[in-house]
């Protein structure tokens, strides 16, 4: 459980929003990331998020980058930079009011603009169109307001906090996913070799391109987070390590050589 229940008798109430906030916004981008296929260890650049109230901050706010596996997190005010609101018109309704006319009032309300619709919902009361040359009052039973994500980011909304994740990915996010996906290769392997959690290994990598170029990029989280005293990345692993394992990495070939060391 990433983000523990506090003990109401030690956190302060702020505190307490913080991570109820954080936990909500969690559940978002999870379901964000998964629509848009991102692998659990990828990284993404940023979240940009809503919440009502107090947003996480200092530890919190890590624990939900580490969580949702981003680098930055921003927050607004308000929704409206991440969302475009549009008017989705209901028929039965319009047509039991305007018979003919129908498809008329139906496109006068899918004309409706966004701070048109935003006043509607924040202030509730009613819309006017004009429909056969006079003005008709629309209320929320003639049609359903609908909130859709702008541009490429995929926006996740529980009615309470938004979350609107970024899933452009550069080549700095893709070979740090990469190097993320060796690591739990190499933790494998030296299960597979019957090492125990405390040996140092030498560790050769050999593949494509890009695990290459990963690996060498992050060659040192690779080295401390699998007990590595050094690593070798090239076309081909070195002679001295004959015990190999065959991988695959993001759809990239992957050979790795581990050899313990006393």
């Amino acid at each position: 459980e990433p983000f523990p229940q506090a003990d109401p008798s030690l956190a302060a109430p702020e505190l307490e929003e913080q991570m109820t906030h954080a936990r909500a916004l969690s559940a978002l981008a999870r379901a964000a990331r998964e629509e848009i296929g991102a692998r659990v260890r990828q990284p993404l650049r940023r979240l940009r998020a809503v919440v009502p109230g107090p947003p996480p901050a200092g530890e919190v706010l890590q624990l939900l980058k580490d969580e949702i596996n981003v680098k930055e997190v921003d927050f607004a005010d308000t929704a409206d930079g991440l969302t475009a609101l549009s008017a989705r018109p209901r028929f039965r309704s319009l047509g039991r009011r305007f018979g003919k006319r129908t498809q008329e009032a139906a496109a006068r309300i899918r004309a409706l603009g966004h701070a048109e619709l935003a006043a509607f919902r924040d202030d509730g009361g009613e819309v006017r169109v004009r429909v056969g040359g006079e003005h008709a009052v629309i209320g929320p039973g003639d049609f359903d307001l609908v909130s859709e994500a702008q541009g490429d980011w995929v926006v996740r909304s529980d009615g309470r906090c938004v979350a609107a994740l970024d899933p452009a990915l550069d080549e700095e996010l893709l070979r740090e996913g990469l190097a993320r996906d060796l690591v739990n290769r190499v933790q494998r392997a030296r299960k597979d070799e019957g090492l125990a959690v405390t040996d140092r290994i030498r560790l050769g990598v050999a593949g494509g391109p890009g695990v290459v170029a990963a690996a060498r990029e992050h060659s040192a989280r690779i080295a401390r987070e699998t007990l590595a005293v050094a690593v070798e990345a090239g076309d081909e692993l070195g002679a001295e390590f004959a015990s190999r394992h065959e991988c695959h990495v993001a759809g990239e070939r992957a050979e790795l050589g581990v050899l313990a060391v006393s």
